[in-house]
């Protein structure tokens, strides 16, 4: 188990530093700005101001996305039960941005979905490498 808990992180790790980079390169930045532009036309929201957006809330939630993700591909037996949870989890992950649009609240999506999905891949490949049938 001391193994595993040192790979979860080490994934953690790596996954979430690309996507911090991405975000100071602008990659993510953008696909906010097209979100705000885009769901006040979507939604009513009840706030006339512009959506403000919240980096330390994006750094938090794809970081600890990482890190489960990794942790649940290491530890989950069936292949489908991963793919099902990934699924579930970007469909929970994209209705979370309308919840905080109509609180006032900017939230990118892209970038934790993103995070899942690597994390995970990651996390079945290491655990695939570890336990050979």
């Amino acid at each position: 188990m001391h193994r595993n808990r040192a790979a979860i992180l080490f994934i953690g790790v790596l996954v979430s530093a690309p996507l911090l980079a991405l975000y100071q390169f602008g990659v993510f930045p953008e696909a906010a700005h097209w979100l705000a532009s885009r769901l006040p036309r979507l939604l009513v929201l009840p706030s006339a101001g512009a959506l403000r957006q919240s980096l330390p809330l994006q750094y938090a939630f794809y970081t600890s996305l990482a890190f489960a993700c990794a942790w649940l591909g290491m530890t989950l037996e069936a292949a489908w039960k991963k793919y099902l949870f990934l699924l579930a989890l970007a469909f929970l992950v994209l209705l979370l941005t309308p919840a905080l649009a109509l609180n006032g609240l900017l939230f990118e999506p892209f970038s934790g979905i993103l995070a899942a999905a690597f994390a995970m891949l990651i996390g079945v490949m290491v655990a695939d490498r570890r336990d050979p049938v």
